[in-house]
């Protein structure tokens, strides 16, 4: 095996108690970055089939190989070929390549219908929607699934749940892990320009997560891992370095890419929970994409999205190291709160997903003026070691900006096709799409949300937006 798959399958294969307390591993059971993909298949199913939980048998002994137009083309084909010559009977599942495949209940009853008695494994050939509708229907049928990679364009490949679209809302599903992780760097490096941006924006977003979630820690007494924190801040300067050589379609940089997004979402499994790879800047790309949606428009990937949040999340963040909050006053404005303005805006913003957010809300209780009162008494109390976490992890904007340009990624609204008014609404409601401590509710319990929607525009030149 070569020795960086070994290197990542240490850390998949790894089951301890931490330092700080808690049990960390994985459902990871291989990773193989290193091509030949049907040989490796071929190789796990053998293997697989001499244990007592067996991949494949007499009356499940066909594969679901699920992909679309385009990662069909990328690799799909060359991969049905190599099993075929291996005696290997599949089903297929392709959905068209345009418009783009929008994870809805519609699309995972599609990989249902696919499915037959004799199917015993499920093959995703692409990357993140093919993906998560590939877990979610292994999850809930029992099947186990394999993902073939075919751009380092997200986190989820090592993932536990499955972000889908239900009722017009981005909600996050309990799902499971694939049993097996594989790609071909060559097939990596020559994915869509688009995607390689999007896998570097979606790694550079976790700059503002694990700020959001150690802040949570002081703030909401969330638990919070330092060696799983520290092992994605090493990832993330790491890959940060290779924008050049990915822009140069250098396979070996496009692996360490995908490395590293895979390595993100171990520190997810081991943590339970996306926290040290999700934050505000997921928060912002997950409410733009519902408005996409809303709107009838193109979606685009979520690690563009992401990469463009994090300029934003990173200039609140370094702005935050010279404002002087006036605590007193967030106090005083409690008073003012109106839970019917409130009740109004998520229905004029959501519209339909609107309920499932207010009813979020009611059991989180996060915009009580109780709950925000005793947040603005610990912000107040741990100010100076907020500054020093920001001062730690959260590098310029204009440091993200640059490596998004080199390898060619959004770095303005106007790439993403963004007006002023779709980047204001993210940071005025993002934030109650989850119940989570980020910079977005910090701005909030202050009473600062339009300092953040001030400080967003001062990114950019007015004629930067459509």
């Amino acid at each position: 095996m070569n020795q960086q798959n070994k290197d990542l399958m240490t850390y998949a294969l790894a089951d301890y108690t931490c330092s700080c307390g808690h049990r960390h591993n994985t459902n990871i059971r291989q990773i193989n970055l290193d091509g030949d993909l049907g040989a490796v298949i071929d190789r796990l199913i053998r293997r697989q089939n001499g244990k007592a939980d067996r991949v494949l048998s007499s009356d499940r002994n066909r594969l679901l190989l699920v992909a679309d137009d385009h990662t069909w083309s990328a690799c799909g084909k060359k991969l049905a070929a190599e099993l075929t010559a291996l005696s290997y009977s599949f089903e297929t599942c392709i959905f068209p390549g345009d418009p783009v495949l929008i994870p809805d209940e519609k699309a995972v009853f599609s990989v249902i219908n696919h499915l037959r008695p004799d199917i015993g494994l499920l093959v995703a050939i692409g990357s993140g929607t093919l993906n998560d509708l590939t877990r979610f229907v292994s999850s809930r049928t029992g099947l186990p699934y394999y993902i073939v990679a075919t751009a380092p364009s997200m986190d989820g490949y090592a993932s536990t749940v499955a972000p889908l679209i239900v009722n017009n809302m981005k909600v996050t599903l309990d799902a499971c892990g694939a049993s097996a992780i594989l790609a071909d760097p060559a097939v990596l490096a020559h994915s869509p320009d688009i995607m390689l941006a999007a896998g570097l924006g979606d790694i550079l977003g976790k700059y503002s997560a694990l700020c959001d979630w150690q802040i949570s820690a002081l703030i909401e007494n969330e638990y919070y891992c330092e060696p799983v924190a520290s092992l994605v801040l090493d990832l993330v300067e790491k890959c940060r370095g290779q924008a050049g050589a990915v822009k140069r379609r250098d396979p070996q940089a496009a692996r360490m890419i995908m490395e590293g997004l895979i390595l993100s979402g171990i520190a997810m499994s081991y943590i339970g929970n996306s926290r040290p790879a999700s934050g505000s800047e997921h928060h912002l790309s997950h409410f733009w994409e519902m408005a996409y949606q809303r709107q009838g428009r193109t979606p685009v990937p979520h690690g563009s999205k992401v990469g463009l949040a994090v300029i934003i999340t990173c200039a609140l963040y370094r702005r935050l190291l010279s404002a002087k909050p006036d605590f007193a006053a967030a106090r005083a404005r409690l008073n003012q709160l109106n839970r019917e303005s409130w009740l109004a805006d998520m229905h004029r913003v959501y519209q339909d997903g609107a309920d499932e957010l207010i009813e979020l809300d009611a059991h989180s209780s996060k915009n009580d003026p109780v709950q925000i009162a005793g947040r603005i008494d610990r912000l107040e109390r741990e100010w100076p070691n907020i500054l020093s976490i920001i001062e730690k992890i959260i590098p310029e904007p204009d440091i993200i900006r640059q490596a998004l340009a080199e390898v060619g990624g959004a770095t303005r609204p106007s790439d993403l096709g963004m007006d002023q008014d779709l980047v204001s609404d993210g940071l005025r409601y993002a934030r109650e799409i989850r119940n989570r401590y980020t910079v977005l509710q910090l701005y909030a319990d202050l009473g600062m949300t339009e300092t953040a929607v001030e400080i967003a525009c001062s990114l950019w030149k007015i004629t930067d937006l459509p």
